[in-house]
């Protein structure tokens, strides 16, 4: 038996995201850098996971005061198609961009194969107005010339812009498109807490708003840990960058997470969390409030993403996990 078979699913995840996050880092020429000052990247702490007794009292059983519809026989009040057609709190006749979009999906909906394919066919239109939102931003930049005023910031500004498409692609906005492109990068990149004996999924794509957000849409109404490590680690893996997500064909987006249900709602996430987050000239911002709302990242998504990449570990989220996390934080805030 080799060493890697003795490895539980979720240490191979783990080692799955090390090394994908070597690359990000070599991509970044962080590796180089690190060598210059005498850093080691390849060392790493090891984690001990420390298991937590839970004294659960006793209490005496309750009679049950309902039975189940499936007990008594009776017909089900909800489908999978009703199910999927929710999606993190958003409003259901929301979901589609036009009523003929959704009307062309009912009609197409007759078995689950006929429904894989009217959604796949959806999200490639999505993609395809998403990339007009980038070409259209990027002839209105070319058009309207450099606006940046003196040479000094200018220089500044490029050296930030080069940065910014090394973390994210080619489809950042043009030069002159940015007013100040330390504070788009900057603003797009986490800050987060200090790692935790949780070992949250978050806390994988903590150091980047993208990566984290579209983890947060994948990740959501899933059970399963092995499943979403696994779904949201190919998904990164074969998508880097939202350049990348926007340039995906549907089809092999919808393979890599199809497992994890929901597929309409979490890819029209993917598209608009990756088109905001490259067309958005100012500062990255994301919350409930319509002017910073984005479709599909709810109470969950901005909980996430002000605690690990904002690094606002006071927050008291409904979320059981999240709010276990900033427990944590405080509790060992000294260490």
């Amino acid at each position: 038996m080799s060493a890697d078979d003795e490895l539980t699913e979720y240490e191979k995840q783990r080692l799955a995201h090390v090394a994908r996050n070597r690359e990000y880092m070599a991509r970044l020429g962080v590796a180089s850098m690190a060598k210059t000052i005498g850093l080691d990247p390849s060392l790493e702490r090891e984690h001990k996971t420390k298991r937590v007794k839970r004294h659960h009292q006793q209490r005496e059983p309750l009679a049950p005061t309902r039975r189940s519809s499936r007990v008594v026989g009776a017909k089900p009040e909800y489908t999978g198609e009703t199910i999927d057609d929710m999606f993190d709190g958003e409003e259901t006749e929301n979901r589609f961009s036009s009523s003929s979009r959704k009307n062309k999906l009912n009609k197409m909906m007759t078995t689950p194969e006929e429904r894989d394919d009217a959604y796949v066919e959806t999200s490639r239109e999505w993609l395809v107005e998403a990339r007009e939102r980038l070409l259209a931003l990027r002839a209105e930049a070319a058009n309207a010339g450099p606006d940046v005023k003196g040479k000094k910031k200018n220089a500044n500004n490029a050296v930030w812009r080069e940065d910014a498409v090394a973390r994210w692609g080619e489809d950042v906005p043009a030069l002159s498109a940015v007013a100040d492109w330390k504070s788009w990068t900057k603003s797009r990149l986490g800050n987060p807490p200090k790692p935790s004996a949780l070992q949250l999924l978050q806390e994988y794509y903590a150091h980047d708003a993208w990566q984290l957000l579209i983890a947060c849409a994948l990740m959501s109404r899933v059970a399963s840990g092995p499943l979403k490590h696994e779904c949201i680690s190919n998904f990164f893996e074969k998508f880097p960058t939202p350049t990348a997500a926007l340039k995906a064909d549907a089809d092999e987006v919808f393979e890599i997470i199809k497992r994890l249900g929901l597929f309409p709602g979490r890819m029209r996430t993917i598209v608009e969390v990756s088109s905001k987050f490259l067309t958005h000239t100012g500062e990255f911002e994301v919350g409930l409030d319509p002017e910073v709302k984005i479709y599909g990242i709810g109470e969950f998504g901005v909980d996430s993403f002000e605690i690990f990449a904002r690094g606002d570990v006071a927050r008291k989220p409904k979320d059981a996990n999240l709010n276990a996390f900033c427990a944590w934080q405080r509790r060992h805030a000294a260490e």
